[in-house]
């Protein structure tokens, strides 16, 4: 692990010991609330430590744990209970999963030149509030996984029964339960639908947040669109819900997930945003030359790459052989088939025939995309409408919105996203609510 990236301890996850919870109960995840550093070799220096043993807490959050504890930006941990903490940040880091809400533990930490005792009482991590909404703290089961829920439910709705809207978010392993950054992008987006009357609800990936169950990284493509499908049935028990407009949208990889999800279910509409809908070798190829082209390598490199890239793909994906494998045959490989998600995951969404399950479908749809995202394509969006409207006509629109990409970022050009990607906090712009609040107000009145 690069000991120089800072990693955020301020969502980790208290693991259930055996027996700790009832069925459809999960506890809060602990709110320790400190940024961390490894030691590098300047940190060492400046703090006269005797090697890279220990962490360098970097910030601390209010209302935290670590607060609570009188931890402060600058101090160097460098024991936690009985434990040594060594110089590995990720294994300090799996070392405070163990902890739940009420354990205590005692840090000692090196201050000023002096080591001091700090005891520390793991808090509960605060729950979602907001002006707009009510919110509901649940949980769905999926095989072994219990993945938690979170319901918001509009103040002061107009009428008892109000839309609902199942949010699905894209690929990598995060959690969507973050209550202290009302500027995150999903609640932005969740206080939006429920400022114009929609409920909503989110459902965290296994491992993430308070889930619990397999490890995200090692999670599958099935397994996360089982998880959001137990969501749409735990939807139709909600009594405040009106169970003739439930609405799914999938950002990303959801809208990948979205037609899945909705097999065999009533929903009213759909809404995606910056997705694929053709198999992930055909889609992979064209992305990984376009991303190439954006970062003008030469072209007779890209050519070499597609090859080995197509190989590659060929064998992990169609052969479903393991990346080991592919690796021992084609080394220079390693980078073009690491992705986000296992390669299992990746397996199954190539498995996956997402033109039958849009042509499966008979409900409403919605596909957005920004014309500056570099991640999606508008052929993906152009064959979910055509193949809803081969089989409706009238029930597909393809929108694409200017000056915005696939991370909701203001931009002009997918070569302008590309490099507002690694900026600390781009603009954003958020006409792209405004479109799918219209179409969804449009689609109650059909």
């Amino acid at each position: 692990m690069n000991t120089r990236l800072l990693l955020s301890v301020l969502f980790l996850a208290a693991l259930l010991r055996p027996g700790c919870a009832r069925a459809q109960e999960l506890p809060r995840r602990v709110f320790v609330g400190i940024e961390l550093q490894g030691i590098t070799d300047s940190i060492q220096r400046r703090y006269q430590l005797p090697d890279k043993n220990g962490v360098l807490v970097r910030g601390v959050r209010p209302q935290s744990s670590a607060q609570a504890a009188g931890l402060l930006p600058n101090d160097v941990v460098l024991k936690m209970g009985a434990t040594p903490v060594g110089s590995n940040v990720g294994e300090f880091v799996g070392q405070l999963r163990q902890y739940r809400v009420g354990d205590k533990a005692p840090f000692v930490v090196l201050r000023n030149g002096r080591k001091i005792r700090k005891q520390v009482t793991f808090m509960a991590f605060p729950k979602d509030s907001s002006p707009f909404y009510e919110a509901q703290y649940s949980s769905v089961r999926y095989g072994t996984n219990q993945l938690r829920t979170i319901i918001t439910r509009p103040k002061n709705p107009a009428r008892a029964q109000v839309p609902m809207v199942l949010f699905i978010q894209g690929v990598g392993c995060f959690s969507v339960d973050n209550p202290l950054n009302r500027a995150d992008v999903t609640n932005r987006i969740i206080d939006s639908l429920s400022r114009h009357g929609y409920a909503t609800m989110r459902v965290d990936k296994t491992g993430m947040g308070d889930s619990q169950g397999t490890p995200c990284p090692e999670s599958d493509f099935q397994a996360e669109a089982g998880g959001y499908k137990a969501g749409l049935a735990a939807i139709r028990q909600l009594p405040f819900v009106d169970q003739q407009n439930i609405f799914i949208t999938g950002f990303s990889i959801g809208g990948i997930m979205a037609p899945l999800v909705a097999q065999g279910e009533p929903v009213k509409g759909i809404v995606v945003y910056g997705t694929a809908s053709r198999n992930f070798i055909e889609y992979q190829l064209q992305n990984a030359r376009r991303q190439s082209e954006l970062r003008e390598l030469p072209f007779d490199s890209i050519s070499s790459r597609q090859k080995v890239l197509a190989a590659a793909l060929h064998l992990l994906l169609t052969e479903k052989q393991t990346p080991a494998q592919v690796l021992a045959r084609y080394p220079q490989a390693r980078e073009l088939i690491d992705f986000p998600q296992s390669y299992r995951y990746m397996q199954q969404w190539e498995a996956a025939n997402l033109a039958a399950a849009w042509k499966s479908l008979n409900t409403r749809v919605l596909a957005l995309r920004g014309e500056a995202d570099f991640i999606s394509y508008d052929e993906d969006h152009q064959l979910i409408l055509d193949i809803v409207t081969k089989e409706h006509p009238g029930q597909a629109r393809f929108v694409k919105l200017p000056n915005v990409d696939h991370f909701f970022t203001k931009a002009r050009t997918p070569q302008e996203s590309m490099q507002l990607a690694e900026a600390p906090a781009p603009e954003k712009n958020f006409e792209f609510m405004r479109v799918i609040l219209g179409w969804l107000a449009e689609q109650q009145k059909a």
